[in-house]
């Protein structure tokens, strides 16, 4: 089966699920479950609680579901990412069915939130409900790359089309100064406030897009985005890409991990330095229980302290990448004290609150503390990567 190295949907695309088992017991030890039963647990995430949020009908899936209301949100942008879960499950099990979910997850959000009008020079920017009239450079690198993993695991010529149309708008905000929102009712790039300033999904969508489709215009266009990425790196190694103010948990793992691509790629230490000097401020902000708060300032002082259990395993598997690149056992300390947090995150046991409740079982919670228990699929996606990269990972012989 073709492999996405650079928009990873399962362990498969980096090969951590290849050779045999050898230090089983190192799962158990360092994660406190075996890798049977976390590989378990993950399936039913997706064949369970995510299978119950996709509507057949619709062919799309319920990005939240609320607990306390048993009551399912809307369809958006999410599905874009719900669509993950499904190809995991298929690069594990081959089961076509899951890459059918996988595909129409995909087109409902290119039919609906995508704006593809041929006329307007912004089409394949993405919108977000929260605020439809403005298209946002990360949901369209969401796009980009589930539109490459789809297409590498059953080609399809419309991917093609949808992929000139997605790398063109970010193209469009690298010409507009390396802005992230474009406003849509005022014809204008915007780049503070609510605009999610992460590069490095665009820099993975086009390092992706230039290993599968063997056009040098892509990694040109990822070299300009890491080199804006350098640039926004602070003095003490972090990201403060929230207005140059704030660091924020959902901006890191897909950063850290283009820097480490980047590093892989073209042997320039630079990527090397700012990757190991941004997983070292990782290290330090990490609390006891494995987590890290959403919002930290540029005081290291926490200004949103919620958790996001679902960041936790995704920045995880960028440290176990770093890792592998330049092993420091103290990145993956981390990697494994973030999987560790984020197995607890689940709703995996008889007796924990809301476990009589079918359509939340198995899922994740959205945050920690719950606030409004809610559960999504998107971040289901998260965790079932990152713990079983991890847990692929120890299972095999890595230390």
């Amino acid at each position: 089966m073709p492999t996405t190295l650079y928009t990873p949907c399962s362990s498969r695309d980096w090969a951590l699920d290849m050779a045999p088992v050898t230090t089983a017991d190192a799962v158990v030890e360092r994660l406190g479950l075996g890798l049977a039963e976390l590989e378990q647990r993950c399936t039913l995430a997706i064949e369970q609680f995510v299978t119950r949020t996709y509507d057949p009908a619709v062919g799309a899936a319920h990005h939240y579901y609320a607990a306390p209301e048993k009551r399912y949100d809307e369809f958006d942008s999410g599905n874009f990412l719900i669509a993950i879960n499904f190809l995991n499950h298929y690069d594990r099990s081959g089961d076509e069915a899951m890459l059918v979910r996988a595909e129409n997850c995909y087109r409902w959000a290119y039919e609906h939130v995508t704006e593809t009008h041929p006329m307007f020079s912004w089409q394949g920017g993405v919108r977000d409900g929260f605020k439809p009239t403005e298209l946002y450079v990360k949901y369209t690198a969401d796009a980009f790359t589930t539109a490459l993993a789809l297409h590498a695991r059953r080609p399809d010529d419309s991917y093609l089309l949808h992929m000139t149309q997605y790398y063109s708008f970010i193209k469009q905000a690298r010409g507009a100064g390396f802005c992230f929102t474009y406003d849509v009712e005022h014809h204008r790039w915007l780049d503070n406030g609510f605009v999610w300033r992460g590069f490095g999904g665009p820099i993975l969508a086009c390092l992706q897009a230039w290993d599968s489709l063997g056009d040098q215009k892509y990694l040109n266009e990822a070299a300009a985005w890491a080199e804006f990425g350098l640039s926004q790196q602070a003095d003490d190694g972090g990201l403060y890409l929230l207005d140059g103010l704030y660091w924020n948990s959902d901006l890191t793992a897909l950063e850290l991990r283009a820097f480490v691509h980047m590093y892989e790629i073209t042997d320039d230490q630079r990527y090397l330095i700012a990757a190991r000097r941004f997983a070292d401020w990782l290290c330090q902000q990490q609390r006891s229980d494995g987590s890290w708060p959403i919002g930290i300032d540029r005081d290291l002082e926490v200004c949103a302290p919620n958790a996001g259990p679902g960041d936790m395993p995704h920045i995880a598997m960028a440290l176990l990448r770093l890792h592998r690149a330049q092993p420091d056992s103290g990145h993956l300390a981390a990697a494994v004290a973030a999987v560790r947090y984020a197995i607890g995150q689940q709703l995996s046991e008889e007796g924990q609150e809301y476990w009589q409740d079918e359509n939340a079982r198995w899922g994740f919670w959205s945050w920690d503390p719950r606030y409004d228990y809610t559960l999504s699929g998107d971040q289901v996606v998260h965790h079932v990567r990152g713990i079983l990269a991890v847990a692929d990972y120890l299972a095999r012989g890595g230390n």
